[in-house]
């Protein structure tokens, strides 16, 4: 199986876990550890965002991992038309044509210090996919999304877990993202393209 299936408990996080449990630190990024630590409740009292933790079942004090998850969509109508047929194409060969497709974004996800390297990272994401595949899923949902960190190591992760860019190139990305208010910005943007903090990507729940 592998170890938060085997070796762990699945909860929604609450104030109660966070008074419970040692304080969940990832080790390598002060802004995820303070949203869960502190931000990630706020977020779900003002329903943007629900979060969830794995805790080590031997121990419950320990938080193994958390994530957060909300709705999204890829707004198929906003690209260009070579873009836009090859996902209509990809998504519903051409049989109904979106102007959006329905997703869940994957907001944050983390991985206390101490467990890192046991593949529980990859586990998370397989344990999402499946949850919302699930014919118990209570709305339509056909795609994972996430806005990953543009950081290589970070990328390389969300590839080898089955997600593809929507735009290859980041100026294609940042002009989908933040229309142009006219031609002359966009052409201003194209000789002056900005580094993103991070890509836009996502996986095909039906065929991943």
């Amino acid at each position: 199986m592998g170890f938060i299936a085997d070796k762990c408990i699945f909860e929604v996080l609450t104030q109660d876990i966070l008074l419970e449990c040692y304080p969940f630190t990832c080790g390598d990024d002060a802004d995820m550890d303070e949203f869960f630590q502190k931000d990630a409740l706020t977020y779900a009292r003002r329903r943007i965002g629900k979060s969830y933790c794995f805790r080590l079942e031997e121990d419950k004090r320990n938080i193994v991992a958390c994530f957060t998850l909300s709705n999204d969509s890829i707004r198929i109508w906003d690209l260009g038309s070579s873009k836009k047929n090859a996902m209509w194409k990809e998504l519903t060969n051409r049989e109904k044509m979106l102007s959006r497709f329905p997703g869940v974004l994957i907001g944050r996800l983390a991985v206390a210090e101490q467990f890192t390297g046991k593949g529980i990272g990859s586990e998370i994401l397989d344990f999402i996919k499946l949850w919302f595949l699930s014919e118990d899923n209570k709305t339509g949902c056909r795609l994972a999304i996430v806005d990953a960190k543009n950081k290589p190591n970070v990328l390389k992760f969300y590839e080898k877990n089955g997600f593809r860019y929507l735009f290859n190139r980041e100026i294609d990305e940042d002009l989908y993202i933040k229309p142009p208010k006219n031609e002359e910005e966009r052409k201003e943007r194209r000789q002056h393209p900005r580094t993103l903090a991070t890509r836009l990507m996502y996986c095909d729940l039906l065929n991943n």
